[in-house]
């Protein structure tokens, strides 16, 4: 009978040593998961001279010059709460292949990631919009929200 006990035990320590580890696999796993998104932030301007033009160097230029303006992650945690830290390691802002700048953004599932980058996209162009509205700004920009 101590026989059949010592089985039972080290099958059921087996068993549970195995649901621990399949467990925190998968915790880690989904952990590690990300995926990528890109909204494209496309200017239009009637704007000429200082900066040939260029909407995007202009707001280059106005972003240098004001250090009091606000980065997307902070416009998204006014938006859509939270702190500006919580987004500032999901999102980046590049040179677009099309004319204009792309928000790229991380999320755990592909519907959170086109969602966080079409919302920076949008919090991105209401920075430009509040930039235009200080300066003689003559751009706008639109959003092109990721593909699915």
């Amino acid at each position: 009978m101590r026989t059949f006990l010592s089985d039972r035990r080290g099958q059921l320590v087996v068993a549970v040593a195995s649901a621990v580890l399949v467990v925190a696999g998968g915790l880690w796993w989904t952990k590690t998961i990300s995926f990528t998104a890109s909204a494209v932030v496309q200017f239009s301007s009637n704007r000429t001279g200082l900066y040939d033009g260029s909407p995007r160097d202009a707001y280059i230029g106005n972003r240098e010059a004001s250090d009091g303006m606000p980065v997307p992650a902070e416009k998204l945690a006014q938006i859509l709460g939270g702190r500006a830290s919580d987004y500032e390691s999901d999102l980046t802002i590049t040179d677009a292949d099309a004319p204009g700048l792309a928000v790229t953004a991380r999320g755990r599932t592909p519907s959170a990631a086109r969602a966080l980058a079409t919302d920076a996209a949008e919090a991105f162009c209401s920075i430009v919009g509040e930039a235009n509205a200080m300066t003689s700004g003559g751009f706008t920009c639109t959003v092109v929200p990721p593909g699915n």
